[in-house]
């Protein structure tokens, strides 16, 4: 039995703090490895069968990502929305949807959970059992991550009654449901800080498979898997994978290191940089240091000045953070 149907939950909670290069907007937009969080949730569920797919979005998400997920089908989905708010609830998103899930087995996952592991095996082992919930963890311990639940039509009924704060698991049980919890691996994207958010894109450009148009480079050294977009530029430069860099990137007389995520547009010209996550149109220009585990926002600009004397100049943003060595 495959499930064509899935709910994705995608609000912040009210005590969801933003990253400091992402201060406003919505996070399952945040781009990993080049691409949209919620994008590579998408993707996933396509993969694994699902067709129909419903969003959960907060009020202050909700239209960003309705117009940059608009009706799902680059994805080969049929996308609606749902506007619903973290504190109601895994019952209160389930009861937003009961009419598009009808009285199928449905998958809820996180909008932000980045799985390694295919869903569809998950999948068939719950319909094989067959079970009333499988529960699938980011590791072994109790009190792990859930990213994602496979959930029949009679827990779906069962968790909407349930109060908000109560355990989906024991609710289920006391009420005589057949419950299993698998490990899955991946990550949440939008739970932590900024280390948390590299080491998601480090996790999603593993595996990574060189694509690379010849005519895009010139004297530049490529080693390990990287992925170049047609439009981009690269000079005199070495690119150590795994690396992703977008449309329109111009790279000069740079080195770029593994696990390192380029944005369209971007400018790297006499600048070293190594597991970081640069967004689009931002500049690095002969910055005298390395950069590691760094986020470079939107359109940001980080340049050496060879004025004397020599002295530094910030504009820092709110919840921002500089080290120098």
């Amino acid at each position: 039995m495959e499930i064509a149907k899935a709910v994705i939950l995608a609000s912040r909670g009210c005590d969801d703090r933003p990253w400091p290069a992402a201060l406003a907007g919505a996070k399952h937009l945040f781009p990993v490895a080049n691409r949209p969080i919620v994008f590579h949730c998408l993707a996933a569920l396509r993969a694994s069968g699902v067709l129909e797919v419903v969003i959960c979005v907060g009020p202050q998400e909700s239209t960003a990502i309705r117009q940059a997920v608009g009706d799902g089908r680059q994805w080969g989905l049929s996308v609606g929305y749902a506007e619903w708010r973290r504190e109601e609830g895994l019952g209160g998103a389930l009861a937003i949807t009961r009419g598009f899930c009808g009285e199928e087995p449905v998958l809820v996952q996180r909008g932000d959970a980045l799985l390694r592991d295919r869903l569809h095996p998950f999948i068939c082992a719950f319909a094989r059992e067959p079970l009333d919930a499988l529960e699938l963890r980011l590791g072994a311990a109790r009190e792990a991550p859930v990213p994602g639940r496979l959930l029949s039509p009679r827990a779906v009924s069962a968790l909407i009654a349930a109060p908000a704060e109560a355990d989906p698991a024991v609710t289920l049980r006391e009420r005589g449901g057949d419950v299993r919890v698998a490990e899955i691996d991946g990550c949440l994207a939008c739970d932590g800080g900024q280390d948390d958010l590299l080491e998601t894109n480090r996790c999603m450009l593993e595996g990574l498979e060189t694509s690379i148009d010849p005519a895009s480079l010139e004297d530049t050294r490529i080693q390990g898997p990287v992925v170049i977009a047609k439009t981009a530029t690269v000079k005199r430069s070495l690119i150590r994978g795994p690396v992703v860099i977008g449309p329109g990137a111009r790279i000069s007389d740079a080195y770029v290191g593994p696990y390192t995520s380029i944005g369209a547009g971007v400018r790297v010209e006499g600048s070293q940089i190594e597991h970081s996550i640069v967004l689009r149109d931002a500049e690095l220009l002969f910055v005298g240091s390395r950069l590691e585990s760094s986020v470079v926002g939107r359109s940001a600009r980080i340049a050496r000045s060879f004025d004397l004397p020599g002295s530094i100049r910030m504009s820092v943003g709110e919840g921002a953070e500089v080290t120098l060595s």
